[in-house]
């Protein structure tokens, strides 16, 4: 298990202070802010719910380890009991989690990130509903996106091929 749950390639995207990255935010929370409208939210919901979704991801790139601190293999294997699971995340419970998802719900994990686990822990328990609702619900349309209708195919090429990846053209 490792961090994640960033739109952004890396935590540095969110982090940063030069102008570029301030930029690059800005431009993201304006695309969205377009994927909620297509959704079908006002423009006034979509936009707070567009802040919303950076504010929760900041906070998990504010908790994830850096590209450089990622490269490092010797510190990225902390193989966890069950028992050692539930004391890292307390609020969390990781036999539902597993349970859920079709795997055995006994045996090991190799948390390889426990820092980030620890903070999205207290995210559970600090963190609104409604922002959760938010995020889960952004996360959701950004990966169906692609197999949506042809505006949020384009919408998500201007953001993620144009600007974040400089691309001139969608490849057929």
């Amino acid at each position: 298990a490792g961090q994640g749950g960033l739109s952004l390639p890396n935590r540095d995207y969110y982090t940063k202070t030069d102008e570029s990255s301030v930029k690059l935010r800005e431009a993201f929370v304006k695309h969205v802010t377009n994927m909620f409208q297509l959704v079908g939210d006002s423009p006034e919901q979509a936009a707070k719910n567009a802040q919303s979704v950076l504010a929760f991801q900041t906070r998990l790139a504010q908790n994830s380890r850096t590209p450089v601190e990622l490269r490092d293999p010797t510190t990225q294997y902390h193989l966890m009991n069950p028992a050692q699971l539930k004391e890292l995340t307390p609020a969390f419970s990781w036999e539902e989690y597993r349970k859920g998802a079709g795997a055995p719900t006994t045996g090991d994990i190799n948390v390889a990130h426990p820092e980030f686990f620890t903070a999205v822990n207290k995210m559970v328990t600090e963190v609104p509903v409604a922002d959760w609702k938010t995020y889960l619900r952004w996360q959701l349309i950004t990966a169906a996106a692609p197999s949506l209708s042809s505006k949020f195919e384009i919408e998500n090429f201007n953001f993620f091929g144009k600007t974040l990846e400089g691309r001139k053209e969608q490849l057929p």
